[in-house]
């Protein structure tokens, strides 16, 4: 078997992975708590503020996770501080990016407690045209303050990277093992650089949305690793 078998399993494989008893325990978890989260009082009429408060916790944790220095606090900061130019420094730079990214990821999300007015449907973002804003999102603080150049953004480092993460959008594997499988695969295949986890991450919380596993969109999956790195790095070994 090949390395890229070992790193980039089949959507099959996924789907055999599933079915251990587990992984399945362990997923069933998974949904109990996002249930949970699903009815929680405060969503009501708040879901819009923490949705805002989501993308800040999680703009900082993969701030975290892709090596700067920085806070929850220091995030929102810079949220309620941009106005579409350069940060202070490196790290706060990738933040910002980051926020940017996660923040319009979340804005495209459907709305909660609201009824249909019989309005037009807004047409899905294409998912090529989805990876590359995340990418470009992400990179935005960094190429302002002169960080990166405009060729690395949105510009895979191999375009046949992209292929396994398009084949799991689109299998029937439960949306969990899905998410799972993207943010692995961005993680461990460094898709873009800079800032390839921020993509993986991303994409793993539009699938638990537009699937129905997290519909409240206020989900935060990279404060995990942020918390406990080493032991989402043990948890992340798994996936070879």
């Amino acid at each position: 078997m090949s390395i890229e078998a070992l790193v980039d399993p089949a959507p099959a494989v996924l789907r055999a992975a599933c079915a251990r008893p587990d992984v399945a325990s362990t997923m069933d978890e998974a949904h109990a708590a996002l249930a949970e989260l699903r009815f929680c009082e405060g969503l009501r009429r708040g879901w819009e503020e923490a949705r805002a408060e989501a993308a800040v916790r999680e703009a900082a944790a993969l701030s975290i996770i892709e090596g700067a220095r920085t806070t929850v606090d220091d995030v929102r900061a810079l949220s309620m501080a941009d106005e579409g130019g350069a940060a202070s420094d490196p790290g706060a730079a990738l933040a910002l990016g980051i926020w940017r990214s996660q923040w319009r990821l979340a804005s495209g999300f459907p709305a909660l407690n609201t009824r249909s007015q019989g309005g037009a449907r807004v047409a899905p973002t294409p998912l090529p045209a989805l990876i590359a804003g995340l990418h470009r999102d992400a990179c935005s603080g960094l190429l302002a303050a002169g960080l990166t150049v405009p060729g690395q953004v949105a510009t895979p480092t191999d375009p046949t990277l992209l292929t396994p993460a398009l084949e799991y959008t689109r299998c029937d594997a439960p949306a969990l093992a899905v998410a799972a499988a993207l943010t692995a695969h961005f993680r461990f295949r460094r898709v873009f650089s800079p800032a390839s986890s921020v993509v993986g991450a991303g994409l793993a919380r539009w699938i638990l949305v537009t699937r129905g596993v997290d519909p409240t969109g206020v989900c935060v999956p990279g404060a995990y690793d942020a918390l406990d790195p080493a032991r989402a790095g043990r948890s992340l070994a798994g996936w070879v």
